[in-house]
């Protein structure tokens, strides 16, 4: 089992009458790049200013590196945070930007600033001072500044929001290389829904402030996956007959469905199975889902998004 570099238990922000994050428990593997999934306003930044140590919760406990509590003190330096847009200073260079934030951390060490510039690709910006830079550079920027005192967890809100394909691509990248590169767990919120899906790991979908699900990437192209669906009363009741055919992959996802991921060829031999149980069918199909449409069924529905 994979070590579980930070967990909340009930994890609560409250703002008046309103709960911005309602109870939310959420377990990141070490080495995990975790996607946080929500519409905007569900909650997403609200958690991760928590976790980074940037809010106080209302109620509920955060364990982070196995250390329990609510102080931040002690593993405040593991955690790099991108959270809304880059502080940048606008007149300086990408160099100058982050040689500030390493006399912030007292880190001299010689080539240590190219080695940041090269992983999030600015090794080549040069002079251009940030002002001029694109939004996509920003971003990968922004990220450097995060990874100053090398830590072990990143936490990246929104990081692809309002850039190009090809930003969204350079971004996606270097999440990408500091995970297999530096073995950096990587915890990213999100609203756009496919562009992150190809490196994430894990998954966490929130919304109202309550966490809805949280699953593997294996999992959540499973439940995507092309299936035989099942409707019935009793799925319970076609547990037996499908292992008696020898179906083996297969989940009961609610009171009255069934998917099957296997032999799909076989969904009329298998209708004909249940019929001659005496199991009422009331449909079975083949079908497929998107990740978007995913989501927004789980959601309930298209708004806000």
């Amino acid at each position: 089992m994979s070590e579980i570099l930070l967990q909340t238990h009930g994890l609560t922000k409250q703002y008046g009458r309103h709960k911005a994050v309602d109870h939310v428990d959420l377990h990141i593997k070490k080495g995990a790049i975790y996607r946080f999934i929500g519409r905007n306003g569900a909650g997403k930044t609200t958690c991760l200013r928590m976790i980074s140590g940037l809010a106080s919760p209302t109620e509920g406990e955060m364990s982070r590196f196995g250390r329990q509590g609510k102080d931040l003190r002690e593993v405040r330096s593991r955690i790099g945070c991108l959270i809304e847009a880059p502080g940048l200073y606008g007149n300086m260079t990408a160099y100058e930007n982050l040689k500030i934030k390493c006399r912030f951390f007292g880190i001299r060490t010689p080539g240590y600033i190219e080695d940041i510039l090269d992983t999030v690709g600015l090794k080549d910006a040069g002079k251009k001072r940030t002002k001029h830079f694109s939004l996509g550079m920003k971003q990968r920027l922004g990220i450097g500044l995060a990874l100053v005192g090398e830590p072990d967890l990143l936490v990246l809100d929104e990081p692809i929001n309002g850039l190009d394909p090809q930003g969204i691509a350079q971004v996606r990248d270097t999440i990408q290389a500091l995970r297999d590169g530096r073995n950096m767990t990587v915890l990213i919120s999100s609203h756009i829904l496919e562009e992150l899906s190809k490196i994430a790991t894990d998954y966490g979908i929130i919304h109202n402030g309550v966490l809805l699900q949280e699953m593997t990437r294996e999992e959540l192209m499973k439940r995507c996956s092309e299936r035989i669906e099942i409707t019935l009363d009793r799925p319970e009741a076609a547990l037996p007959i499908l292992d008696e055919m020898g179906f083996a992959n297969y989940q009961v996802t609610d009171r009255h469905h069934i998917h099957v991921f296997e032999r799909l060829e076989e969904s009329d031999v298998l209708n004909m199975a249940l019929a001659k149980a005496e199991i009422p069918v009331r449909g079975i199909s083949i079908t497929s889902q998107e990740l978007e449409n995913y989501f927004l069924n789980l959601t309930g529905g298209a708004s806000h998004v």
